[in-house]
């Protein structure tokens, strides 16, 4: 049984620089004709493990996502950002910290456009996220899933010092029903050494 909503005691940032000229930015409807375009030309990629992805985006599903995603980080439950190119406003993907493990822990979520794979986007936001989420009272766990098969997300939280706790199966969207790889990384051990490679 899923934890009951939580309600966390601050928000993190709206807004997270990270290298490279990309900046993570609170979720928000004024940037929904920018997902659809992104998350579209993406399909390709996305949709073997995102369910949300497995027919195309529309200006009303994903304006209702960002919407909802919005109330969610008004109430502190949820917090969804998009990753955006400062200098073009191209939204290149999108993550987030996800209130689904009670109290102490947040779950960081991640895609990216099909064109920006392999250059550390979402490592890099799974990075600010995870010193974000630590960043707030009370948070001592941070966990990452993905599918199974899903090597290149995996690579993520291996870089970022997680630790692999093993195989459950999926509960909830995109990954339920699906052996689900866990990985976690604990306040201490984030703290003693947060600067870790990306290559």
């Amino acid at each position: 049984m899923a934890p009951r909503p939580v309600t966390f005691p601050v928000a993190p940032p709206d807004r997270i620089d990270l290298p490279g000229g990309l900046v993570l930015q609170r979720a928000s409807t004024e940037r929904t004709a920018a997902v659809v375009t992104s998350v579209n030309t993406s399909l390709d990629h996305l949709s073997p493990w995102m369910e949300w992805a497995a027919e195309p985006a529309t200006e009303a599903s994903i304006g209702t996502f960002l919407a909802a995603a919005e109330e969610l980080f008004e109430q502190r439950r949820d917090f969804g950002y998009s990753i955006v190119d400062s200098a073009t406003g191209a939204v290149v993907g999108g993550c987030g910290l996800h209130g689904r493990l009670g109290r102490a822990g947040l779950e960081i979520g991640y895609w990216v456009h099909g064109d920006h794979i392999g250059h550390g986007v979402a490592t890099e936001a799974a990075r600010a996220l995870t010193s974000a989420a630590f960043a707030i009272e009370g948070i001592e766990r941070v966990e990452i899933h993905c599918h199974e098969d899903n090597v290149r997300s995996a690579r993520v939280p291996e870089r970022l010092g997680f630790t692999y706790e093993g195989l459950v199966v999926g509960e909830e969207g995109a990954l339920a029903g699906r052996p689900t790889q866990v990985w976690v990384v604990g306040r201490a051990a984030w703290v003693d050494s947060p600067a870790v490679p990306t290559s």
